[in-house]
């Protein structure tokens, strides 16, 4: 499988995803949302992965959805078009989610709004010393409830730790 936005490679089992555009911290495309949601869908029938590791190239694991290439354009979009995007991103944490392989997120830098939900729709989570982790959600006008966040952070940092989060 070749994709355009992440590097993809399997060996020994391991299909590891390494976003690639460490000049902005791998911010994520509309491209990068539909390869994901793709990969994510394939390699639950696919035999020769077991596991499947995410993480970024540089000193970012996932800045987010990119500025100039996804939040200007949500502006511009109709009703349908936002259906769309809306039903491709949770589609990419939904696949994630219900894949019966252990997804791990080795995050090696900043993980803000859509990169903290990639983060934490994984089954584990490995932080370096420079791991960060950000909802940014409400900052960009979107809903905290963006990807599924308000459902899934509460289950792994608790109600409290969550609502202060967001």
């Amino acid at each position: 499988m070749t994709y355009r936005s992440f590097i993809y490679e399997i060996e020994d089992g391991i299909a590891t995803v390494r976003l690639n555009d460490p000049e902005r911290l791998n911010a994520l495309t509309f491209e990068t949302y539909a390869e994901l949601e793709k990969l994510t869908a394939d390699v639950a029938h696919d035999n020769a992965v077991k596991v499947l590791v995410l993480t970024g190239t540089g000193k970012g694991f996932c800045s987010g959805g990119s500025v100039h290439e996804i939040i200007g354009k949500l502006i511009e979009m109709k009703g349908d078009e936002l259906y769309r995007f809306t039903r491709m991103t949770c589609n990419v944490v939904k696949n994630m989610r219900n894949l019966k392989k252990p997804i791990l997120a080795a995050v090696n830098g900043i993980a803000a709004g859509a990169g903290a939900m990639l983060m934490l729709a994984s089954d584990i989570r490995i932080f370096s010393d420079k791991a960060k982790a950000a909802f940014l959600f409400v900052k960009v006008g979107l809903a905290g409830a963006d990807m599924g966040a308000l459902y899934l952070l509460p289950r792994i940092v608790g109600t409290g730790k969550a609502t202060e989060l967001v």
